[in-house]
């Protein structure tokens, strides 16, 4: 995967590269194993007005990553810091979206991978076992009147949409 010149150090990948590609001066970076603590997501779990399902925060407190195109979504990125602030400046980036989606209990987290419509956590529906739906919301709508539009249901749940990310490629 490619990175941006901004990337975190830590992300980076280290390449040998043969004197074939020398003229290509692209920095790669992968997902690293940050083992987090879950009291740092308060602060953002209290902006939120809920948490995130469990197998997200698993995800969340086992693993740091950039922006990464799943093919089905672009995740947001989860970049290493001690607090979540990067993903706190991703979900709240786009101030409209949040400020529409989240009162109404839909969190995003990633956003299609083909336009910009918000890719959401369904809080509203959360079952006891800290699962949900996962929502994909028309962006127009909200960006052009502030309201909900045209929306549905991309996955019944995470462990729905897990499935389907490690099984993509598999056919």
């Amino acid at each position: 995967m490619i990175a941006s010149d901004d990337a975190p150090p830590e992300l980076l990948v280290e390449q040998e590269v043969d004197e074939w590609d020398h003229w290509r001066d692209e920095l790669k970076w992968q997902p690293k194993r940050i083992e987090t603590s879950v009291e740092t997501l308060t602060p953002l779990y209290s902006r939120m007005g809920g948490a995130f399902p469990l197998l997200y925060e698993q995800l969340l407190l086992s693993f740091r990553w950039l922006e990464v195109d799943l093919k089905l979504i672009r995740l947001f990125a989860n970049p290493p810091d001690p607090d979540f602030t990067g993903l706190t400046t991703e979900i709240f980036q786009d101030r409209i979206i949040a400020d529409t989606l989240i009162p109404a209990g839909f969190i995003p987290f990633a956003r299609s991978s083909i336009n910009y419509d918000p890719i959401c956590f369904d809080l509203n529906a959360m079952t006891s076992q800290r699962d949900c739906p996962i929502l994909q919301f028309e962006h127009e709508a909200i960006l052009c009147d502030f309201k909900i539009g045209k929306h549905w249901q991309r996955w019944a749940s995470v462990r729905d949409l897990m499935s389907d990310v490690i099984f993509l490629d598999c056919e």
